[in-house]
């Protein structure tokens, strides 16, 4: 089983990390190939930026051929171009995100998204509430750092544990999802911290992806039909 791993960003500077992590958790016939985009934004954190990569996404996802990988992973936790990456891929195409909001509410009734920016809250409420699962988010709060600081993982660490704290005892949340991609090692601590489930996006995500490819289960075209060809000027 081969998949390939789409950092929606115009820096390498997450890869080796989410190499990293992936080669720890993934199955032992699994092979990752982690790439970054060469044009777009460093960071997705509003709307502007996710519409901005949207593109450069489909590009990367319309060059994949089906016979080369077995899925896709939009490695973003906003699935930048993820409904379009549908339509025109015959393999799984997954966003982190939507994986991530899926899993997460197995494991809880109550279920919080710790982000990244204040403008980022706004936005991810609209994609639980498109998805028709806003009742089970009643909390997304942000951390207030850009995310390009988040390899300062003790500054990063410190704030999220603030942040939960407030959202597990003000807000009453059961499980929490690490609302970005480069929200990495710091699940343990605040999972310790206050016993209740944690979940990282991007692992969560490469385990779909490895079980809808091991089931032979791939999105309907009858939900993501193939666009009509057009043109373009």
């Amino acid at each position: 089983m081969k998949i390939r791993v789409v950092i929606p960003v115009s820096t390498d500077k997450w890869n080796n990390g989410v190499k990293a992590d992936y080669e720890r958790f993934k199955e032992p016939e699994t092979v990752i190939d982690v790439i970054h985009l060469q044009h777009g934004p460093e960071a997705i954190q509003s709307e502007y930026d996710e519409a901005n990569a949207a593109r450069h996404v489909l590009k990367e996802v319309a060059a994949i051929r089906s016979e080369d990988y077995d899925a896709i992973i939009i490695y973003c936790f906003s699935d930048p171009a993820l409904p379009g990456a549908r339509e025109i891929s015959i393999i799984p195409v997954l966003g982190i995100g939507e994986s991530a909001q899926l899993f997460a509410m197995g494991l809880a009734d109550k279920c919080g998204i710790i982000t990244t920016l204040e403008q980022s809250v706004a936005r991810i409420r609209r994609k639980v509430c498109a998805r028709g699962i806003s009742g089970r988010f009643p909390s997304i709060r942000p951390l207030n750092i850009p995310v390009l600081e988040y390899d300062r993982q003790e500054k990063v660490t410190e704030r999220a544990l603030g942040v939960a704290r407030i959202m597990v005892e003000q807000d009453g949340v059961e499980a929490l999802i690490l609302g970005c991609g480069s929200l990495l090692g710091i699940k343990e601590r605040i999972q310790d911290a206050f016993g209740i489930p944690v979940v990282e996006p991007g692992i969560v995500t490469l385990k779909h992806a490895e079980m809808l490819v091991g089931l032979g289960l791939t999105h309907s075209k009858r939900s993501y039909m193939i666009p009509l060809p057009v043109k373009e000027h």
